[in-house]
């Protein structure tokens, strides 16, 4: 079988789950301005990853997910993973397949960053129980943007957090993301913290509004 999971060097080489971005950059303002992580790295563009991402697509798609990368996890013996450093999950039926891969690895920490607030809302309609290994965040798609206090607590009732980010140092409580080529060494914050504040770094900074 043909690779499906990827290393991401600047999260220590912690094993993920990747998308093309064509399932994101239409909701993203990340992706308009460039200052998308993943539509400014290089080797993403290689030929290997680009088609590693469109054949990880039709395995989300399918009803074989679950199984195969449940199987690729814990074959790999991870004790971290994380979805996604590249792409978004379509629809709820994909996010439930995602948290029923974290309920059979149960041995394993999973980050689960998704920027879609209807995909979230549905979610919590469903009743969908997230499992304890889960850390569900949902990311704010503007950039330098402080997620609402009323958006917080609701989300916080159905055991989800939040993800922001912003152009000052001592909002940021990601300390790799406040260094060039900053690495998370021990860090586990998003595999615990329900609120997480990353500091915009990378290309088109001028672009983004300081408020």
């Amino acid at each position: 079988m043909k690779p499906i999971l990827s290393q991401v060097s600047k999260l220590d080489n912690v094993k993920s789950f990747d998308l093309p971005l064509s399932t994101c950059f239409d909701r993203c303002e990340y992706y308009n301005i460039s200052v998308c992580y993943a539509k400014n790295n290089r080797r993403l563009k290689y030929k290997k990853k680009v088609l590693k991402n469109i054949r990880n697509l039709k395995l989300i798609r399918s009803t074989k997910f679950v199984k195969v990368l449940t199987k690729e996890i814990l074959k790999d013996n991870c004790r971290k993973f994380r979805f996604f450093s590249s792409g978004q999950i379509e629809n709820i039926d994909q996010l439930i397949k995602v948290l029923d891969v974290c309920k059979i690895c149960k041995m394993v920490k999973f980050a689960i960053m998704v920027n879609s607030d209807i995909i979230i809302s549905q979610l919590i309609q469903s009743r969908y129980k997230i499992p304890k290994n889960a850390n569900l965040l949902l990311s704010n798609y503007e950039p330098n943007k402080k997620t609402p206090e009323f958006m917080k607590n609701y989300l916080i009732k159905s055991n989800i957090g939040v993800t922001q980010t912003t152009l000052k140092n001592k909002l940021a409580t990601c300390e790799a993301s406040k260094v060039k080529n900053g690495h998370c060494g021990n860090c586990e914050k998003c595999y615990n913290n329900k609120d997480i504040t990353f500091k915009i770094h990378g290309h088109a900074l001028k672009k983004i509004k300081v408020s």
